[in-house]
């Protein structure tokens, strides 16, 4: 079911008065009440739809929930070959959102809010593929372990991005997670721990 208007507009601007703030104040710094007057909206319809400034930041994800999905039924309904190739499909959306957030992400890190972060969008992440991957694969492989070890590459690919080479363009990081996805490692670079043939 649709949410009303004035909710919508109501959570984004506290969304929004949120972001500002993590760019201007430590996260741990933040109170509620510095949320309120930055949104200008009252305690009572702050707390009508959150419990608190960490549920506040965990739900603000529901809207990169909502950006995977659409993206997602984008690509799947393109008629055209070419134009499901150049979809903006949900992984690449993802880095792309990350890259749009990146402040936030450097400000969040190491601290309670980063972990919170971190964890939702493991979450959406998760119920993204949930949703999307058959209930029954014809893999070899549980259904669970496949969403783990994609929501788990992704993390050390976007760990990696943000750390090491954050000038990196999302297309290209967004290239490495298929490349590691889709191939795999070759036999030879997992020889030092898995014997091969």
């Amino acid at each position: 079911m649709p949410i009303d208007r004035r909710v919508a507009r109501t959570r984004t601007a506290l969304y929004e008065a949120l972001l500002a703030l993590i760019r201007r104040k430590h996260y741990e710094l933040i109170t509620v009440e510095d949320i309120l007057t930055e949104a200008n909206i009252g305690r009572s319809t702050f707390y009508a739809h959150f419990t608190s400034k960490d549920d506040l930041l965990k739900r603000s994800l529901e809207r990169l929930r909502d950006l995977l999905v659409t993206a997602k039924d984008k690509t799947i309904s393109s008629p055209r070959e070419r134009e499901r190739e150049e979809a903006w499909d949900p992984s690449r959306a993802l880095f792309e959102h990350v890259a749009e957030h990146a402040d936030i992400q450097v400000a969040l890190a190491g601290g309670r809010g980063g972990g919170i972060v971190r964890d939702a969008v493991d979450e959406v992440l998760a119920e993204v593929l949930r949703q999307s991957l058959p209930a029954t694969m014809h893999a070899a492989l549980p259904r669970d372990l496949v969403i783990r070890h994609m929501v788990s590459t992704f993390n050390a690919v976007l760990r990696w991005w943000l750390e090491k080479r954050p000038e990196m363009p999302p297309r290209e990081v967004d290239a490495a997670f298929r490349k590691l996805v889709l191939d795999g490692l070759p036999p030879e670079t997992c020889r030092p721990f898995i014997m091969t043939s």
